[in-house]
């Protein structure tokens, strides 16, 4: 969940969990600005912007809020135990972890089976246990970045899902982000035999293919969607989307239309 404008102060109570071995209820916090501090046991923590801390949901703990006007939660339950722990923003299991839970928020990934949701549950539990794995090594994983940048083509993708609704959105500018080249980011496109660019437009078009034949959006203009994914100009759009799907916006939304249509019909209930 995100919490916006929240209050100066959280306190959570203490659930009265002793056994050690049982399995952790975890919480997972991340500002989207201004300064979260949190105690716990003893122990005081602080993040920033794009930081993250992870700690026992069973335990008490007082969260002070300096200038917060939106905080993300997760919350999940996963095996072993771990104590309270700050996550830098540059955590490759962090900024994974980050994007795929707000494009599942967004409603940008289906969840509409039970299969769906406990597969999204595994694998944010997979991202929960590798971003804490790396908070845990930090030497090691030090000695990584001096000899190669630890970004990876699925973080990189997650960061470009994200931000597919900026017209601006560049190479240059997620290498800036990430701190590496763009030769770096150009060679892990490479490997899979494209560019950057070829993946940003097939990514920005499924996007819109996808809206386009949403029935909650069929009040939405051609062009408005074409804007929300990303392309500034409506020419451009139109093009290169027949080109990829083999038919215009307007007719995938027709054909769509019908669709939905003839399910809706007597007889089809």
């Amino acid at each position: 969940m995100s919490c916006f404008d929240p209050a100066p102060r959280w306190d959570i109570r203490d659930s009265g969990e002793t056994d050690a071995s049982a399995r952790q209820d975890v919480l997972v916090v991340r500002p989207s600005d201004g300064l979260v501090t949190i105690e716990q046991d003893g122990q005081r923590q602080t993040c920033m912007q794009r930081e993250a801390i992870v700690l026992d949901a069973n335990r008490a703990a007082t969260f002070l809020m300096n200038d917060v006007s939106r905080i993300d939660c997760l919350l999940l339950t996963r095996d072993g135990r771990t104590g309270m722990r700050h996550i830098p923003h540059d955590n490759g299991g962090l900024i994974a972890l980050g994007h795929y839970a707000a494009a599942v928020m967004r409603g940008l990934l289906p969840m509409n089976s039970a299969a769906l949701a406990g597969l999204a549950i595994d694998y944010m539990s997979g991202l929960v246990a590798t971003m804490i794995a790396e908070a845990e090594a930090p030497a090691r994983l030090t000695t990584q970045r001096h000899d190669r940048p630890t970004i990876s083509l699925l973080s990189l993708k997650a960061d470009i899902e994200a931000s597919l609704s900026q017209p601006s959105l560049s190479l240059e500018q997620l290498a800036t982000t990430h701190g590496v080249t763009t030769r770096y980011f150009q060679k892990l496109f490479e490997a899979e035999g494209r560019t950057f660019s070829d993946y940003l437009l097939e990514r920005r078009l499924e996007r819109a293919f996808h809206m386009l034949r949403d029935g909650n959006r069929t009040e939405r203009a051609v062009s408005a969607i074409a804007f929300d994914v990303g392309f500034g100009d409506l020419s451009y759009f139109n093009r290169t989307f027949k080109k990829r799907f083999g038919a215009t916006p307007r007719e995938i939304r027709a054909r769509f239309d019908v669709v939905r249509f003839a399910a809706l019909a007597p007889g089809n209930s």
